[in-house]
């Protein structure tokens, strides 16, 4: 036990040893914040509506691929997948969250193909006219 106390010693006491004990930790946090980013699914669409009791769905959140959500026979919920541009309107049953659409058990689907070019934005030199304005120092109403 001495002598492991001694080397934790000379190596905490020695020359930048709280400077190698502050990269280790740091180390550490990076590695495991990376380590749960790539954990998480990625969020793959986008609810529209839900009507029903929503269990802590909301509308404007995204929902992962693999989710699964059951809604009951009254219940729709509608979705919008950003990699195929499918909006889908589901009524009822057991919804599971693709990449690019649902699957849908004991109930109905309606799928739409809706124009978008996902991953296609480009910006021209007529946008770089527009900006905005910070006002400063003015007049306070």
């Amino acid at each position: 036990m001495a002598s492991n106390s001694g080397r934790l010693s000379r190596f905490l006491g020695a020359t930048g040893g709280q400077l190698r004990l502050a990269a280790l930790a740091v180390a550490t946090v990076t590695a495991v914040a990376s380590a749960t980013a790539a954990a998480a699914p990625p969020d793959v669409a986008l609810i529209e509506s839900i009507s029903g009791n929503s269990r802590g769905l909301q509308i404007m959140d995204y929902v992962q691929a693999g989710q699964i959500i059951h809604l009951e026979p009254h219940e729709t919920i509608v979705l919008s997948y950003k990699a195929s541009c499918v909006r889908e309107t589901i009524t009822g049953g057991t919804v599971t969250i693709g990449i690019d659409r649902s699957l849908v058990q004991s109930g109905q689907v309606r799928r739409f193909d809706t124009p978008c070019e996902t991953g296609k934005t480009v910006l021209t030199g007529a946008l770089s006219d527009i900006a905005g304005r910070t006002f400063r120092g003015g007049p306070v109403h």
